[in-house]
């Protein structure tokens, strides 16, 4: 075997002068080492010798195009020159800071007002390279005012969009962190890193993109900006947006968005053994690449749940009002008196109220012998922050008829609901290899099995053999999670995606998603419910009496659907959620309007 060729700065595939570990690739139909392909492309991206400007060159570039957004409510106050300045009744571009604040902020009187020391620092700061008005929360937004305050976080999504740019306070980012991520997202537009897209390598696109788990990133990452739940929306919703560092070193949010997509894809299929990338478990990845979408449309309530939900907020309250602007659910007005549960139900009926039902793919996870009354479909942020990841299926609601009637209790959440007939046969409680065993007895292929059990979690088997580029690989993903599982198997780097001498095969990368359904239902007990309409999974539950399967308006682009199990002795409280594996001619009801408390 040929050895690796010579690099000068540095080897991230560590297989200089010695026999090839970095694995092989396709490329234009011949078969070469990883590590090639990547010193090619990188050898391109240097040649370039591109830098990023800074933010208010930037800013001051475009000037002649920047003009005062007048379709979006307006902020109350700005900060220009050292001064408080109205800003409602003016048409003054300014420029928006999303920033973390102090864990322990310290303030102190300024304008009539308190504000933090830590803002009035940034807006020294900033306003020495720019002459236009900064909106700074902890000075725009008379903090001691209620009223105002409730006004003001109504708007800010408005208050972002409006601005003419966007600046992310990042304190860990440094002229190297600016390097490596330009370097990061010019490879990725290059030859080797779209036929290792192309073959679903997800390693070998990790190691592009990151150049080997540069410790630049990972400073870069480590930063608490990452994980408040406002500085989502903040980020997304201004096509302008910049990380900046302590020193003006400037990067596009778009650029770290893009690296982050092959990260986050390698984050949810790493080794069981190995958590964290980057120093970051797979659902901060998670959280981060979703940035992506939601910087081009607004978010389905169920995307930007799996988005959001995976950040930390102070207040409770604040991981639903985070996401309103990104969900069109401005109609919401802000409320921190109200019971949090009060206002994660609200959530989700103003969601449906609109024909959004994408949230319910987060309720299979809530624990209904443990919630409240009016609860049992409400999905809420500690479920979605204990997956490691989600789905790689997106499922989009169904469209339904207009209802104006519904039945049920007093309090809860409306959903249209259609049913599949009575449960007329149900397993008993088995683990999970007892559950393929007898849904392989009952005749079901792989495939079917696979979406029943892992469907959710993990995806829908089509979706897996399109991200891997495989086809029917339904009963090889059975097998080697029932391997994990059972421990007859175990899971190494070496087989995980290939990584080592081995060359890469397209459609192998599916070890990496067998290995994400092996997590699932460990130490679970599951029933098969099975009726007129079609087939579930699920976790055993409390309910008692006669069960119904009820169709869910929400499906995979394919069709597949979700059902709610519903027993007659607690008709208006949902017992469970799963896929549904419909039965070939089999019709279902008219839809219903059900509020289930």
């Amino acid at each position: 075997m040929p050895t690796c060729p010579r690099i000068s700065q540095m080897n991230i595939w560590k297989c200089e002068n010695k026999r090839h570990q970095c694995g092989m690739m396709m490329e234009h139909n011949t078969c070469i080492p990883r590590c090639r392909a990547y010193l090619r492309d990188h050898k391109k991206v240097t040649e370039r010798k591109t830098t990023y400007l800074t933010w208010h060159r930037i800013i001051k570039n475009a000037e002649s195009n920047v003009k005062a957004a007048t379709t979006y409510a307006r902020p109350r106050n700005c900060i220009r020159d050292g001064k408080l300045v109205d800003s409602a009744s003016s048409a003054e571009p300014y420029i928006a800071i999303s920033y973390v604040w102090d864990t322990r902020p310290s303030f102190k009187e300024w304008e009539g007002r308190r504000v933090t020391e830590q803002a009035l620092r940034i807006a020294d700061r900033l306003s020495k390279h720019t002459s236009y008005a900064l909106w700074i929360d902890a000075i725009c937004i008379d903090q001691d005012n209620e009223p105002v305050k409730m006004v003001e976080l109504a708007k800010m999504a408005d208050i972002y969009r409006g601005a003419t740019a966007v600046l992310c306070l990042v304190p860990e980012i440094e002229q190297t962190t600016s390097r490596v991520v330009e370097h990061g997202a010019g490879m990725i537009d290059l030859d080797g890193f779209r036929a290792l897209e192309h073959a679903g390598d997800t390693h070998g696109m990790y190691m592009f993109a990151s150049q080997g788990s540069n410790k630049a990133l990972h400073k870069l990452f480590s930063s608490r900006w990452w994980t408040r739940v406002w500085t989502f929306q903040e980020a997304v919703l201004n096509r302008l947006t910049f990380l900046v560092g302590e020193k003006e070193e400037t990067i596009p949010l778009s650029d770290v968005l893009k690296i982050s997509r092959p990260i986050s894809r390698r984050a949810a299929t790493q080794n069981k053994d190995k958590d964290d990338l980057l120093g970051q478990l797979s659902s901060f990845w998670d959280s981060i690449h979703s940035m992506s979408g939601a910087m081009k449309a607004y978010m389905p309530l169920g995307t930007a749940m799996s988005s959001v939900w995976r950040r930390q907020s102070t207040v409770t309250h604040d991981m639903v009002y985070s996401l309103l602007g990104m969900c069109r659910l401005e109609t919401i007005t802000p409320d921190y008196r109200l019971p949090v549960e009060k206002v994660f139900a609200d959530l989700v009926d103003k969601a449906s109220l609109k024909g959004d039902f994408s949230w319910l793919k987060w309720s299979h996870l809530v624990d209904r012998d443990a919630t409240c009354e009016g609860m049992s479909m409400v999905p809420v942020p500690a479920t979605v922050l204990a997956t490691p990841a989600s789905a790689i299926t997106e499922w989009r609601s169904v469209e339904v008829p207009r209802m104006s009637v519904a039945r049920g209790g007093a309090i809860g959440v409306c959903i249209p609901h259609r049913s599949t007939g009575v449960v007329r046969w149900q397993s008993p409680p088995e683990d999970i290899k007892g559950i393929i065993n007898m849904l392989q007895k009952l005749s079901y292929g792989p495939k079917d099995i696979w979406n029943l059990l892992f469907g959710l979690h993990v995806g829908l088997a089509c979706d897996v053999d399109r991200a891997v580029g495989g086809s029917g690989l339904a009963q090889a993903l059975l097998d080697m999670a029932t391997g994990y599982i059972d421990g007859t198997l175990e899971l190494g780097d070496s087989v995980d995606d290939l990584v080592g001498e081995k060359p890469y095969t397209r459609g192998y990368g599916f070890t990496a998603y067998a290995s994400m359904a092996a997590k699932v239902w460990r130490n679970a007990q599951l029933v098969v419910m099975r009726s007129q309409g079609g087939t579930t999974v699920v976790p055993t539950h409390s309910g008692t009496g006669q069960a119904r399967l009820h169709r869910l308006p929400v499906e995979s682009h394919r069709g597949t659907c979700l059902c709610v199990v519903v027993h007659d002795n607690t008709k208006f409280r949902a017992s469970a959620i799963g896929v549904m594996v419909e039965n070939d001619h089999a019709g279902s009801g008219s839809w219903q309007f059900t509020r289930f408390s």
